[in-house]
């Protein structure tokens, strides 16, 4: 029997029917969307990736052997500081950081929502990025994938395997083989925001 194609291993996901985890320090609450192992805990993931609400300053929770990739989705601005340094996020553009660095976030026009991938070093690798209304084919290598439409939609096709990701939707699974892929934006400003995961190796 041959392999599946594999586009149909790939799956639509409503981000917004996901359940919300208040964070430990009643900062923000969390969606987890993705994790492996599926339902390990904080201690024991290779890599996680979730959706967070951020509703007043304060400091990040500290994960050592994490890299860490932060992207904000919602909201004007977020002030990161990290290394006694103040970096301001803008929305899309990510951030990349250890997790065991001491990092806080200053939230100067209120509250935010970020998108987060945690990768355990020596597990597993990965790239947090994001286009602003993408018309164009893409090539996804083998490994685990995430495209997330936040706001405005966008038409995806992989030879005959056609999704639509409207808004709040994502398109996710893992991949054996390269899988090229035709992206069409419902509008010159619709983000499409992508995670790419792999082993180590």
């Amino acid at each position: 029997m041959s392999d599946p194609h594999p586009a149909t291993l790939l799956d639509l996901l409503n981000i917004s029917s996901l359940p919300a985890q208040p964070w430990k320090n009643g900062g923000g609450t969390t969606h987890e969307i993705r994790c492996s192992p599926k339902n390990s805990d904080y201690e024991h993931f290779d890599w996680r990736i979730s959706l967070a609400q951020v509703h007043t300053s304060g400091d990040f929770s500290r994960f050592p052997g994490i890299d860490r990739h932060i992207m904000l989705i919602k909201g004007d601005t977020m002030q990161l500081i990290h290394h006694e340094h103040i970096h301001v996020l803008h929305p899309f553009q990510p951030y990349a950081f250890a997790g065991e660095d001491r990092m806080a976030c200053v939230l100067p026009l209120g509250p935010t929502q970020d998108l987060n991938l945690m990768l355990r070093r020596g597990r597993a690798q990965g790239s947090l990025q994001a286009w602003q209304g993408r018309n164009a084919p893409m090539t996804l290598a083998a490994g685990t994938h995430f495209l997330y439409a936040p706001q405005g939609g966008y038409q995806l096709q992989a030879d005959i395997h056609r999704w639509t990701l409207n808004t709040g939707q994502a398109l996710t699974g893992s991949t054996s083989a390269p899988l090229s892929l035709q992206l069409q934006a419902e509008h010159a400003d619709a983000p499409l925001v992508y995670a790419y995961i792999a082993p180590t190796e």
